[in-house]
């Protein structure tokens, strides 16, 4: 069953915990020359993988970060950048087009600029403009490099003073998410593989995803991104309350299609009051149209801990999709041929 596995992506899900432990060696290695009081605005610039990171800082230092986030998907840097301005550019491979595309115009601007990537193109317009650099290990698909993208970052955030409350030690972040890991191992757990059942209830049918504001707000993206890369499934994805005001108006279209979905709803032990009566009235609605729900809650203590424990399990699913769809894991096929296609306009 699991020899659609030839790479053994397993692993990598395994040992996702030590990307967390060499974090805050990467930033000691790194070069950093970036002044706090210099910075107004943050833009991240990156793509697939490398961009959730960026989503992700954006979530879990919502009310932490000393200047505003935004995330730049594409070839264009925004007229607002300016001398006050940290540019981000993050590329796993250091080859990613729209990210390099965008850098170009970034110079002009004053910026202060630092690039996060394994090497290529990027790596090398780094270190030939002096730019500060994390440079992190590769050899990973960028999706599964995630670890590598967010913490050193939010190290790097947190050193330079740009985070109110930092937190330095993320050991028992690690420790957390390996924990998960190993439970969510069906050659390791010693009970019930819920990653696994939950895997079979959606195969063959298509999963929609719903997480909430503010702080879970990039989960149910990297769980569809997750479904869509590794097991080679079609899924949906939204936010609430935002889906309240829209998507939940599709939910009205008379047809036995709706049956087909499994929507899994992401959810914290706490959320705003108003939002918790939405997500009960929102189940309400999607019942009645004959889709299964599931509902998934974070664990863990910290706000950290509480998005990973959710990213970590969706990679699980995804990971035991790909196995029940008879698809490896770390192939992406459309991908690469898109890739292809696209270098010979160059």
């Amino acid at each position: 069953m699991y020899s659609v596995d030839r790479s053994n992506f397993k692993k990598i899900l395994l040992d996702f915990h030590q990307q967390i432990k060499e974090s805050e060696s990467i930033v000691d290695q790194s070069i950093i020359n970036i002044k706090a009081d210099k910075i107004q605005r943050i833009l991240y610039f990156g793509m697939g993988g490398s961009a959730i990171a960026g989503n992700l800082l954006y979530d879990t230092l919502f009310d932490q970060l000393k200047a505003p986030i935004d995330i730049v998907r594409g070839y264009n840097c925004p007229a607002y950048c300016n001398e006050y301005t940290l540019v981000i550019a993050s590329s796993y491979s250091g080859n990613t087009e729209e990210t390099l595309s965008a850098i170009k115009d970034v110079k002009k601007t004053g910026a202060t600029i630092l690039a996060v990537t394994s090497g290529g193109e990027l790596h090398k317009i780094a270190e030939s403009n002096k730019w500060s650099l994390i440079s992190i290990p590769g050899g990973l698909p960028p999706r599964e490099a995630l670890g590598y993208s967010f913490f050193p970052l939010y190290h790097m955030l947190g050193r330079v003073g740009l985070i109110k409350d930092y937190t330095a030690n993320t050991k028992k972040v690690a420790s957390f998410v390996q924990d998960i890991a190993i439970r969510n191992d069906h050659e390791q757990s010693d009970g019930r593989v819920f990653s696994q059942e939950l895997a079979k209830m959606i195969k063959g049918k298509i999963p929609v995803i719903y997480s909430t504001a503010p702080y879970l707000n990039t989960v149910s993206r990297r769980w569809q991104n997750q479904f869509h890369e590794n097991s080679k499934s079609m899924s949906f994805a939204n936010v609430i309350p935002e889906m309240n005001h829209n998507e939940i108006v599709g939910w009205e279209q008379d047809t036995d299609l709706l049956k087909n979905f499994v929507v899994i709803f992401l959810e914290n032990e706490d959320p705003h009051p108003r939002i918790k009566k939405r997500i009960e009235l929102t189940k309400k609605i999607i019942k009645k149209k004959g889709a299964q729900v599931v509902e998934l809650y974070t664990q863990g203590k910290t706000r950290i801990e509480k998005v990973f424990s959710l990213i970590v399990l969706g990679d699980w699913v995804s990971y035991y999709l790909a196995v029940y769809n008879k698809k490896d894991p770390i192939v992406i096929k459309n991908i690469d041929y898109l890739k292809s296609e696209l270098a010979k306009l160059q």
